[in-house]
C-alpha cells in the first residue's frame, strides 16, 4: 500500500469502543474525496462528490460538523447534526460557483449517553456508504443504500448479482448538500461486548464481496490491522475509487446471553420531525452547539 496516499490518524480514547481507520486515494483517482473523523464517543465516514475540489470540501464539512459534539443523548440529536451539515454544505456552495452541486454521503456511529440505562449506540446514514455489524462470525448490513440500484433490487427488477455490474450502480438517491432538506436514516442499538462494526465507502464494497469482508474481519482481530487489510484487498482487486474503512470493536456494554435479531428498527428523521420539541435539556444543549457553529465557518482547503 502506497504510504504517500495512505491516511490514518491518532486515536482519541473511548470507554465504549476500540477502533482503527484507513483511507486511500485508490489506484486511479488523483485526489481523495473520502473523509473520516473520530471523537471519544463517535466515528463517521463521508464520501464526497462534485467537480473540482467540491466533493472533498463537502465531505470535510460534514465530518467537521458531525464530530463537533462530544456526546448525544438521543439519535434525534445526532440526526439534527447531520441536517446541520446538509445546510452548511449548501451554504458553502452558494458562496462559490465552482462548488455548485457538491455533496457527500455520511454514516456515523455514536455512543448514546443516557444515565441509568444500558450502553446504547446511535447509527445514522445518508447515501450509499455503509454500516455493517459483524457478530457471531456473521456479517449483517445495518444501513440501507440510498441508491438507484437498491431501489431496483427492492422493487424486484434486478437481483444482487445483477446489481454488481449495473450501469447505474454509482447513482445515489440521497446525499447531503444538494437539497434543502434531507431525510436521515437512524437506528438505536444495544452495545454488546465483542460486537464489531464496519463503516466504509463504496470504494470498498464495490471491490470486496460481503464474504471477503467477513473473512477479513474474522481473521484480523486488531481493528487497525483489519482496516489496513480491507484497504489492501480493495486495492489489489482494482481500487478504482477512493476507499475508506473504519472498524470499531465494542468493549463496554452487555454480554451476549441469547440468540439475537440483527433486524434493527429503522427511524427516518426529517427536518420537520427533528424540529419538534424534545426534552428541554437535550434541546438547549443542541441549540447552544449549533449557535456556536454559526459563529465560525469551516475554512476551505
Amino acid at each position: 500500500m502506497s504510504e504517500k496516499n495512505l491516511h490514518t490518524s491518532d486515536k482519541p480514547q473511548s470507554k465504549l469502543f476500540n477502533w482503527g481507520a484507513t483511507s486511500h486515494v485508490g489506484n486511479i483517482r488523483f485526489s481523495n474525496q473520502d473523509e473520516y473523523g473520530t471523537t471519544p464517543t463517535l466515528v463517521a465516514v463521508a464520501d464526497g462528490m462534485g467537480g473540482h475540489s467540491g466533493g472533498e470540501i463537502a465531505a470535510e464539512i460534514a465530518i467537521g460538523i458531525i464530530t463537533s459534539a462530544n456526546e448525544f443523548e438521543s439519535i434525534t440529536e445526532l440526526a439534527q447534526l447531520v441536517q446541520k451539515a446538509n445546510e452548511s454544505i449548501q451554504a458553502r456552495a452558494e458562496e462559490n460557483i465552482n462548488l455548485a452541486g457538491m455533496g457527500t454521503t455520511l454514516c456515523a456511529l455514536s455512543e448514546i449517553c443516557i444515565t441509568n440505562t444500558s450502553a446504547r449506540i446511535g447509527a445514522v446514514n445518508v447515501g450509499d456508504s455503509r454500516i455493517y455489524i459483524f457478530a457471531d462470525n456473521q456479517l449483517h448490513q445495518v444501513s440501507i443504500d440510498h441508491s438507484v440500484v437498491q431501489n431496483l433490487i427492492d422493487s424486484g427488477q434486478i437481483n444482487e448479482i445483477e446489481a454488481q455490474s449495473h450501469p447505474n450502480r454509482n447513482l445515489i438517491t440521497r446525499c447531503l448538500g444538494t437539497k434543502g432538506t434531507v431525510e436521515v436514516d437512524a437506528w438505536e442499538i444495544e452495545a454488546i461486548i465483542g460486537d464489531r462494526y464496519l463503516l466504509c465507502t463504496d470504494g470498498l464494497t464495490n471491490e470486496l464481496s460481503d464474504t471477503e469482508i467477513a473473512r477479513i474481519l474474522q481473521e484480523q482481530t486488531d481493528p487497525q490491522l483489519a482496516t489496513d487489510k480491507l484497504i489492501q484487498t480493495a486495492l489489489a482487486n482494482g481500487g478504482s475509487d477512493n476507499v475508506t474503512a473504519v472498524v470499531l470493536d465494542i468493549v463496554m456494554g452487555k454480554k451476549q446471553t441469547k440468540q439475537r435479531s440483527f433486524q434493527f428498527p429503522l427511524q427516518t428523521i426529517s427536518d420537520q420531525i427533528s424540529s419538534q420539541p424534545i426534552k428541554r435539556s437535550h434541546s438547549n444543549k443542541l441549540k447552544k452547539m449549533l449557535n456556536k457553529m454559526k459563529m465560525s465557518k469551516v475554512s476551505e482547503p
